[in-house]
Order: C-alpha cells, then sequence, then structure tokens
C-alpha cells in the first residue's frame, strides 16, 4: 500500500529551494515508481533500471485501442519532457540569489557528466520553480493513478501483455 499526501503548489515557500527540490522529486520517483511496476507487470526488462523499457511500454500503449492507455501514454510523454530537469535537480548545486527588482531566483549549477554534457545552469523564478512542481505532482498523480487501474484490470493488462 503507497501513502501519498497531497502537495499544493501553492504550499511552496520562496524561501526554501531545498524544500522545492525534494517535493518536485518526490513527484517524479511517485511517477518512476508507478512506471517501472507496470512494467514489471507487464513482463517488461528492468534489468538496468525501473525505466529499462520505457519505449517498449509507450510502443504498447499507444497501440492499444484503449483511451486509458493513450491518456497515460501522453502523461508519460510529458512526464519524459520534463526528466532532463529531474537528473539537473538531482545532481546541481543550489544557490539563491536576488534579481535586479528584488525577486528571489534559485540558480541550480551542474558540473558536466562528460566533455559533451550542455547541461546549462538555470535561473528558476518562483513563477517556474511553481510552475515545475505543479507539472510535477500532476504528472505523478495522474500516471500514478492510471497505473493502478492498469493494475486492477486484468483483461487490459493481457491486452497489453500480448501487444508486440
Amino acid at each position: 500500500m503507497t501513502v501519498q499526501t497531497a502537495i499544493s503548489s501553492e504550499t511552496i515557500s520562496d524561501d526554501d529551494p531545498y524544500a522545492w527540490i525534494g517535493r518536485v522529486l518526490t513527484n517524479f520517483a511517485i511517477a518512476e515508481q508507478a512506471i517501472g511496476n507496470l512494467c514489471f507487470v507487464l513482463d517488461l526488462p528492468i534489468s538496468n533500471g525501473s525505466l529499462t523499457s520505457i519505449a517498449e511500454l509507450r510502443n504498447r500503449l499507444r497501440q492499444s485501442a484503449d483511451r486509458k492507455c493513450h491518456a497515460l501514454e501522453k502523461r508519460i510523454d510529458r512526464w519524459n519532457a520534463n526528466r532532463p530537469f529531474r537528473h539537473l535537480l538531482a545532481h546541481a548545486t543550489v544557490s539563491c540569489l536576488t534579481d535586479a527588482s528584488g525577486g528571489e531566483v534559485v540558480v541550480t549549477r551542474h558540473l558536466p557528466r562528460d566533455a559533451s554534457d550542455v547541461t546549462p545552469d538555470r535561473m528558476w523564478t518562483g513563477d517556474e520553480r511553481r510552475e515545475l512542481l505543479r507539472q510535477a505532482a500532476n504528472d505523478g498523480r495522474s500516471i500514478h493513478d492510471h497505473v493502478a487501474g492498469l493494475l486492477a484490470d486484468p483483461t487490459r493488462l493481457a491486452k497489453l501483455r500480448h501487444l508486440p
């Protein structure tokens, strides 16, 4: 049984970037666990991590005739588009600065993984932080709920399991 706490983007404290990062990463993890669990139940390989077969999972969801599978695939698509932010936030150093208008910005700096890594430093305004948290919370909750619905429906799971 998974216990989830509702996280509202309205509760973010502009003066605590670490709490914001923690909330964003928690919501990414909720989605990642649900996706990994679905891959496991569908007998997709997870030997190199829970997202090893995410492309295969998304392909099966797209091939399905079920609207709920298509909705889950679209949500995973948006979640996947934000994954570089997850990587950045998980591995960045954080600084708080004040801009010319007196507003607080959070700067995330990331050391390159190799010579070709172009992960940029990033400045986050309060609005940008709230928006990323809102998207991460919505995606995490939605993916978790969609996967729970699929796992509760053996017929739908059987159809997904047998798609090429």
